[in-house]
């Protein structure tokens, strides 16, 4: 009996620090943070060079460009309603996510001019609609996510009518998103759980890291880094891709 005991608790030790193993390779590892002159930054996308970052604040509802430290180097000439997400596109044209009008709007970056489409879903709070927009361009669709009652991944065809929706239950909120091309794969951020998580294409959980970021609000990912972006203290903060 006492040599029973005495392997289970051997046993409950290498489960104890196996689990405690896999909880340190969850936390994403920080290489930089950058503070940044953007209230309230919420969204996050990165051009197709790598070369800079493109953001949206959900208090002045103005379009930033950003070196990868968080400079400011560039304005855009445009003004939105409650913007909360933001998303490369074609050539010269980001995506952006009015949250509350859910409406996403198509921004020439050349020339300024813009154009609305209103996205037809349900969701029962105003104030917790569109957060999240990222463009695939390899099937030539856009993701969407609504932040909460429901959690809801959104995918759209290139006219911007709903193609399908998938319902998103691993976390408490969705408060960012950004498609990786290399992988084919989602990347999705939470607030309330402040965690990035790694999904499919239909919302399905892969992986996730926690992240020590409060109120974390857009994300863009490399081949070696992960850039996000903190709505609470204005800070770009760069971690290790695992």
């Amino acid at each position: 009996m006492l040599l029973l005991k005495n392997v289970f608790i051997i046993f409950l030790g290498i489960v104890i620090t196996s689990s405690c193993e896999d909880q340190k390779k969850a936390d994403l590892e920080l290489k930089a943070s950058y503070k940044i002159h953007v209230p309230e930054p919420s969204g996050l996308a990165i051009n197709d060079s790598g070369t800079a970052l493109y953001t949206v604040s959900d208090k002045t509802s103005i379009v930033y460009k950003l070196s990868l430290t968080g400079d400011v180097t560039q304005t855009f000439d445009f003004k939105g309603s409650n913007l909360e997400g933001i998303s490369t596109y074609t050539e010269h044209k980001l995506l952006l996510a009015e949250e509350s009008k859910k409406k996403i709007i198509v921004l020439d970056m050349v020339t300024g001019t813009s154009s609305k489409h209103k996205i037809t879903y349900k969701n029962y709070d105003r104030n917790s609609g569109i957060e999240g927009v990222t463009f695939d361009n390899n099937s030539n669709t856009i993701f969407i996510l609504n932040e909460k009652n429901p959690g809801k991944l959104i995918r759209l065809q290139n006219d911007f009518s709903v193609l399908s929706e998938y319902d998103l239950t691993f976390a408490a909120d969705y408060s960012g998103i950004f498609y990786e091309n290399s992988s084919h794969q989602l990347w999705i951020l939470s607030d309330q759980n402040r965690t990035v998580n790694k999904c499919t294409l239909s919302g399905e959980l892969i992986e996730s890291f926690r992240i020590k970021v409060a109120q974390p609000e857009g994300i863009a990912v490399t081949d070696n880094s992960i850039y996000i972006v903190c709505d609470e203290k204005a800070t770009l903060y760069v971690f290790k891709k695992p």
